[in-house]
């Protein structure tokens, strides 16, 4: 994702954004089901809110080869 790319709230009459992150405006968006949001050139805003910290997951089948750790396992 480029730097140059901040994300915005579409939903006529809200002014919440710009983020930085695009699972922050994602967090917002999904609580009205008329919410949208798209990007924009960091250049057109002033105040960008800075993207919430993500954790790393692990999504790897779990349950690879009916070995309770999954593919973590060393001696499946």
């Amino acid at each position: 994702m480029s730097e140059e790319i901040v994300f915005v709230c579409t939903a006529e009459g809200c002014d919440a954004g710009p983020w930085e992150g695009a699972h922050d405006a994602m967090a917002h968006c999904e609580e009205a089901a008329d919410h949208g949001y798209t990007g924009r050139p960091r250049s057109e805003v002033d105040v960008v809110i800075p993207a919430t910290a993500v954790e790393k997951r692990d999504n790897r089948n779990l349950q690879h080869k009916g070995h309770p750790e999954g593919a973590l396992a060393n001696d499946d």
